[in-house]
């Protein structure tokens, strides 16, 4: 309360209490009395709430660790000296045997040469051919730069553009280990960085070292586009495509007449930053993993952003949006624009972000001839990355059958004019039928995922115990598990980490929601907000424990697999890398914890510490500019992680996507419950969950489990190949020559088993 002072003599003066405060008289005065009582009251309830509430265990607890920041080194005592140049003007920089690193000492292109076949990859288009190029100026001096930077004058948000050429700037070029770094510096807009080249044994990498970017003046670095035309191919060159990570993949053929000013692919990878508060993008399928490419002929490359992915885009533009040449790269982002709200009643202006993100950048080009010089190649040589870096977790076990994957739903919360009542959809016993059932109908190996067992069926709540007791509680949790493993399968149970509603949560939005850049709590449009990451994977370990202590096989864990974000929290910032860090390692807590792990969507930084992902996305967005879905990240991950598509009760085309789930080496996967869906009208779930009555679709799943079933030999191999007979006709090759033949005309599917076999 605040002091209350009154004059000497006044009316409203009293006596004194035995400590010498002034005690108020009057009706005034007791009035000020009961309120400073009330007050204290609700201090001392609020106190003791706190003080009772358990304090949360520390990340050292689950033996999680934030990694240290180190940053790449620059290099600047080993000058350069071009040799002789050869007939296209290029000198040699670096050979280690495999490869050979040439330079065009005048403007950085660079041209990396296969020794072993002798082709030449270039950073841009040769200059006989741009002769006939139509674009001119900037757009035409963009095409002969080895980068293209964006930058902005502070104060504004008017982009300007340059290149190596406009205005030229100074050269430096130092040697290090098998590699030349160039380094740039414009003293009219006082802005320098550098480039590094790096031959490898599989082709080339790109660096920008963060600690070799200077921004002395009024000019800031917004965005950095590296090797924007690194194997462009003229549209009346070489047939091929470019390799877009969008869904499971996507093609854009170099045979598509595109409109001038038409659609281009530009996108940043793990999808946009809601800390920055823009106005969302159309709906489509985000990027989940860090790979671009381009086949041109018989060659291709597949590019993988290793440092900086975070804050990196994909840049895909092809012949006759712009120029007349077919190019994608990586665009290193280093701030982005955001709305600032100045009014409570004005529009908000843009704005740009103040600090520039403070990471290395840096993409491998893995170059690919013969066979390997498509798609499957390109993820291919992404498989062999996440093994070599030890991102992908180990081979799954063979199996004599397929598991089924059976989310129930046990129940969801339901806001009526008396008040929030509970609608139970499948109790625990409930669930145990199914499995009787399921299993009498030929389901060999069942995986039960049970959802909706929190207490009053509040998913977005760290009040998520005790078990509903109207599902049977914990007891009946138990009998469940044990009932499931007398039939020889996995009990899971499921769980969001990630999001909370500041109507069913203790945990508050003010302290632990994330913020946004200009401060404020973010929220979407269900009026939910992020979970800092800490305190998510903090609240988290109690649901891990106590399912654990119980028994069950696994944890699906909604969020990490498909979410990152940046936290402007002063207490508790953090960058997208770092809640990617968060989440996998809280990955690695659940299964250190259970015999399996699972995700929702199944982004790769997530791949480590899983066995299981949940919906892996099966098309890609419905652009104008994707001609062709491929199954890029399928082909990656198989044998290492089992993976849905959408739930088969859920699909929109039943006969096509079940044939795509084949195609591409899903396991079966449905979401269902006891009671009809229509109980399931004023939840969370209405409109999601409209048709998932287990008696409905008992035969169904059945039916569909041994079409599945079928494929249980491949369950733990490797795609080795895919390719497309006709638009209707396409085959799946497997490690032991499995061949899997899928023709969507004639609504079927083929398995001829390999030799091995």
């Amino acid at each position: 309360m605040p002091k209350v002072e009154l004059p000497q003599g006044s009316a409203g003066a009293g006596r004194h209490s035995r400590t010498g405060r002034l005690w108020p008289q009057g009706k005034r005065g007791r009035i000020i009395v009961l309120a400073a009582g009330v007050c204290a009251a609700v201090l001392i309830v609020t106190a003791i709430a706190v003080a009772s509430r358990p304090s949360l265990p520390a990340l050292s607890e689950m033996e999680i660790q934030m990694p240290e920041r180190t940053f790449f080194p620059v290099y600047q005592d080993a000058a350069w000296s071009p040799g002789p140049a050869d007939a296209l003007g290029f000198a040699e920089a670096a050979d280690n045997g495999k490869f050979t690193l040439l330079v065009e000492p005048g403007t950085g292109q660079i041209a990396v040469r296969d020794r072993s076949s002798g082709y030449l990859w270039r950073s841009n288009p040769p200059a006989d051919q741009l002769e006939t190029e139509t674009v001119k100026g900037l757009q035409l001096s963009n095409l002969q730069s080895p980068f293209i930077l964006e930058y902005v004058t502070t104060g504004n948000t008017q982009r300007s553009m340059t290149n190596a050429l406009e205005p030229k700037p100074g050269i430096r070029y130092d040697t290090f280990n098998k590699g030349l770094q160039a380094s740039y510096a414009y003293p009219e807009l006082q802005l320098s960085f550098v480039i590094q080249y790096e031959l490898t044994d599989s082709g080339l990498e790109v660096s920008i070292p963060t600690q070799g970017i200077e921004e002395q003046g009024e000019n800031r670095l917004l965005a950095l586009n590296v090797l924007p035309f690194f194997g462009a191919v003229s549209a009346a060159e070489d047939e091929g495509y470019m390799f877009v990570p969008d869904g499971p993949g996507g093609l854009i053929r170099f045979d598509k007449k595109r409109l001038a000013g038409g659609v281009r692919y530009d996108y940043p990878i793990y999808g946009d930053e809601i800390a920055n508060a823009k106005a969302p993008s159309v709906p489509r399928e985000q990027i989940g993993y860090p790979v671009f490419g381009l086949k041109r002929g018989d060659h291709a490359y597949a590019a993988i952003v290793k440092e900086g992915k975070y804050t990196t885009w994909v840049k895909a533009m092809p012949a006759g949006i712009v120029s007349g040449y077919h190019a994608v790269s990586a665009n290193f982002v280093y701030r982005e624009e955001y709305p600032r709200r100045v009014s409570r009643l004005g529009a908000p202006i843009n704005t740009m972000q103040k600090d520039r993100v403070n990471r290395d950048r840096r993409v491998e080009y893995r170059l690919l001839s013969g066979d390997e010089a498509n798609y499957a190649g390109m993820a291919h040589a992404y498989r062999s990355y996440l093994e070599e870096s030890g991102m992908l977790g180990k081979p799954l076990e063979a199996v004599e059958h397929v598991p089924l994957q059976l989310a129930v739903l046990g129940g969801a919360a339901k806001d009526t004019s008396g008040g929030l009542r509970y609608v139970p959809m499948t109790t625990f016993k409930q669930a145990e039928g199914m499995v009787e059932e399921l299993a009498a109908s030929g389901v060999q190996k069942l995986r039960l995922i049970y959802n909706g067992w929190q207490q009053d069926g509040y998913v977005e709540s760290d009040n998520r115990f005790p078990v509903e007791a109207e599902l049977g509680g914990e007891s009946g949790a138990a009998r469940l598990i044990q009932a499931v493993h007398d039939k020889g399968g996995e009990m899971w149970f499921a769980d969001n980490i990630a999001v909370m509603h500041p109507d069913q949560a203790d945990v508050s939005a003010k302290t632990e929601g994330m913020r946004g850049v200009d401060g404020t709590v973010v929220f979407n449009r269900k009026g939910q907000f992020m979970l800092n990451p800490q305190t998510s994977v903090r609240a988290a370990k109690n649901t891990v424990d106590r399912f654990a202590a119980l028994g069950a096989d696994g944890l699906l864990v909604d969020g990490p697999g498909k979410t990152v974000f940046r936290d402007y929290n002063s207490g508790q910032a953090v960058e997208r890398e770092d809640t990617a860090h968060l989440y996998q390692s809280f990955l690695g807590y659940v299964q250190e914890r259970f015999p399996l792990a699972g995700t929702v969507q199944g982004n790769d930084y997530a791949l480590r510490n899983i066995d299981l992902i949940i919906e892996l996305p099966t098309n890609s967005s419905y652009d104008v500019i994707i001609d062709e879905t491929v199954p890029f990240y399928p082909i990656a991950v198989h044998g290492s992680v089992a993976y849905t598509a959408a739930p088969g009760n859920l699909r929109q085309m039943s006969d096509e996507e079940l044939l795509r789930a084949i195609e591409y080496g899903a396991v079966p996967y449905y979401i269902l419950t006891d009671a009809p869906s229509r109980r399931l009208i004023g939840t969370s779930y209405d409109n999601k969950l409209y048709s998932s009555e287990f008696a409905v679709w008992k035969d169904r799943v059945a039916e569909e489990y041994k079409k599945f079933d079928q494929l249980a030999h491949v369950y733990n191999q490797r795609i080795r190949g895919h390719r497309k007979l006709n638009d209707y006709v396409f085959v799946t090759t497997y490690e032991d020559g499995t061949e899997v033949t899928v023709d969507y005309k004639a609504n079927r599917f083929d398995v001829a088993k390999g030799a091995a076999r």
